[in-house]
């Protein structure tokens, strides 16, 4: 696992905890951070480097 993949990890957790106690609790702003971090680490995932083999 590289680091990368362990800073996505580490969103999505982070982005599961803040939007599911948003819920309980009610609070629409908590809602949208965790919605915020799942994207993050969604983009991450999109937008990964692409390795360059030397030629």
């Amino acid at each position: 696992m590289n680091r990368r993949t362990e800073i996505q990890l580490a969103l999505l957790v982070i982005g599961l905890i803040a939007w599911g106690y948003g819920e309980r609790v009610d609070d629409q702003r908590l809602r949208y951070v965790g919605i915020g971090f799942f994207a993050a680490a969604f983009l991450l995932r999109i937008f990964k480097r692409k390795d360059v083999s030397p030629s």
